[in-house]
């Protein structure tokens, strides 16, 4: 087996998530008034976000874990504030350690988004480093 697949663990094509979200003040819309309060565009992305990062977590060996490097999803209908979302992430392609989801956002009328978002699945150990050391860079570019 190579790296590559020691960092999967038991990660696979197939796999699936769904999770409810209740639309609250923190995820709509406010510059169309108090009547147009709609789940935001931002939200939804983050959401599906953490769908897709959530079920890849649950998969991954110990001191691994993914970040996003690609979402292009379509908001398709809005959804009022107090109202429920479904989001759907189920991983379609795997290709080292890039993983791609096709995701899917349901009120109880109609599919309100959908689209694809990729994560590349990262040593937390080796990552914490590269971190560290351009914050330290970009802090002496502020001096």
């Amino acid at each position: 087996m190579d790296k590559a697949q020691d960092s999967l663990g038991t990660v696979a094509t197939g796999l699936k998530l769904s999770r409810t979200i209740s639309i609250g003040e923190d995820r709509v819309i406010t510059f169309m008034g108090d009547e147009l309060r709609v789940y935001e565009t931002p939200s939804m992305i983050a959401d599906v976000e953490y769908a897709c990062r959530d079920l890849l977590f649950e998969h991954l060996p110990q001191g691994w874990d993914s970040v996003g490097v690609l979402v292009n999803m379509e908001h398709l209908a809005p959804t009022p504030l107090g109202h429920d979302v479904v989001i759907v992430v189920e991983i379609q392609l795997i290709h080292k350690r890039r993983v791609s989801f096709e995701c899917e956002v349901f009120d109880r009328l109609e599919l309100v988004g959908s689209g694809r978002h990729d994560r590349a699945i990262i040593s937390v150990d080796r990552h914490r480093p590269r971190v560290l050391d351009k914050g330290s860079k970009l802090k002496a570019l502020q001096s």
